[in-house]
């Protein structure tokens, strides 16, 4: 029998998770002569997602391998083992009905592996990694690698400020800006947990140069939506924290207290400039002003047009990939992929998906709060993490990964709290 944390284990857990941020690198931003792309190994300068799922295959299969020997496991709440099995067997059914019906012309083998990595990846990440490591591990390993990335991508910023920023946007040392956005977030709301956690005051440091570094660098990408989970995750996390120590009181005073301040003085101002950069009227960071109601409407009814040619099976996996008969990578296209997790839902999988995507939503909430009376500050700050981006889960696309960042991120924490929930323990 093997134990959870036996070192290879820890090993292939902490490559898998590394990977996640490794694949979304640009080696352009460090000024390096890259090719744009090269052969099935190099992708936008960086690591192509050939290359990305590959590794992921190879790490994540012995850890699999090694987790049915493992018998001291985190214990996954039964309703997510169900719905993860509704989401397994639904998939499967959908994508095989649409390679008899609406598929026929593209290639049923690319069908099946783009089905095959999805799973394997929510498998993976959503279940193996959470049943075998602590959340605390979890919570520190992931801050100190996004720490460390959005702390280079500033000082890029400040020594070669045009290499980090893509239409406008600042995108770090990242191909895009969802990969910047992704990491200076969870950066932030992390440092949070481990700066309350830490008893070293040069770790201390640490967490309060990556918060401070992390929150600037989401206003550089001026997404608004990141913003604003950002500051909801400060402020829940400040009014959960118990404080036990004089020094824990005077931080949690201090800061509500300035909270409290600046919303007295500038509250007025403060929501009027909310309330222009969701209409359009103003700009925030360095993006153009946009009407962010009417921009999600745009892609609510866009989608919709696409889930309704198809809306019992859907148009699988591949179909944002899909240009004619040939599906390819770099064949991507955003009008597509309708940013509305139950308008992409059913564009994925029809009405099926639909439902369950409406389930994932109640289990998310309930799993959150449920976390969040927890006493432990790792399993509380990751449930803060996934109460803070509910909203964006709901205006984002649905996170079926075939090697996204995010998508991988986010089933981890759903792993997390699933085994933060759940009664039997270890």
């Amino acid at each position: 029998m093997i134990r959870a944390r036996d070192g290879r284990i820890l090993f292939l857990i902490k490559a898998l998770v590394a990977l996640l941020f490794l694949s979304k690198i640009s080696l352009g931003s460090f000024l390096l002569p890259v090719p744009y792309s090269f052969s099935f190994l190099i992708f936008q300068q960086g690591m192509h997602p050939f290359v990305n799922v590959f590794l992921c295959f190879l790490l994540g299969l012995p850890l699999g391998l090694m987790w049915l020997k493992v018998r001291d496991r985190h214990h996954l709440s039964g309703f997510y083992k169900l719905f993860v099995f509704a989401l397994i067997l639904t998939m499967t059914v959908q994508t095989l009905l649409q390679i008899s019906f609406v598929n026929t012309e593209e290639s049923p083998v690319m069908q099946v592996g783009a089905l095959a990595v999805s799973l394997f990846m929510v498998v993976i990440y959503g279940m193996i990694i959470p049943s075998l490591w602590d959340v605390k591990d979890f919570m520190y390993f992931v801050q100190r690698w996004s720490g460390v990335l959005v702390l280079i991508s500033l000082v890029l910023w400040l020594v070669a400020g045009g290499a980090v920023f893509k239409g406008g946007r600042f995108v770090g040392v990242f191909k895009h800006i969802p990969h910047m956005v992704t990491c200076a977030t969870v950066a932030f709301v992390f440092s949070l947990g481990t700066l309350l956690e830490d008893r070293k005051m040069k770790h201390k440091v640490f967490s309060a140069l990556v918060l401070a570094g992390s929150f600037f660098a989401i206003i550089l990408t001026g997404t608004r939506s990141s913003a604003g989970a950002a500051v909801l995750a400060f402020i829940v996390t400040m009014v959960l924290h118990k404080t036990e120590t004089n020094e824990g009181r005077i931080f949690k005073f201090a800061s509500l207290s300035i909270l409290l301040t600046f919303a007295l003085f500038f509250g007025t101002q403060v929501y009027d400039f909310a309330r222009g950069v969701a209409t359009g009227q103003s700009s925030l960071g360095t993006r153009e002003a946009q009407d962010g109601i009417a921009s999600r409407w745009e892609e609510v009814e866009r989608g919709s047009q696409i889930f309704l040619q198809q809306p019992w099976l859907g148009h699988g996996l591949l179909s944002k990939f899909a240009s004619g008969n040939e599906v390819d990578v770099s064949n991507y296209n955003a009008m597509k992929d309708p940013h509305n997790i139950f308008v992409s839902a059913g564009v994925i999988g029809g009405w099926p998906l639909i439902v369950l995507a409406g389930i994932s939503l109640i289990l998310m909430l309930v799993g959150s709060f449920k976390a969040l009376v927890s006493f432990d500050i790792s399993k509380r700050q990751v449930a803060i993490y996934l109460l803070s981006h509910i909203p964006i889960l709901v205006i984002y696309h649905i996170h079926l990964s075939l090697g996204g960042m995010a998508d991988r991120l986010y089933w981890m924490v759903f792993g997390f709290i699933a085994a933060s929930v759940s009664r039997t323990g270890k």
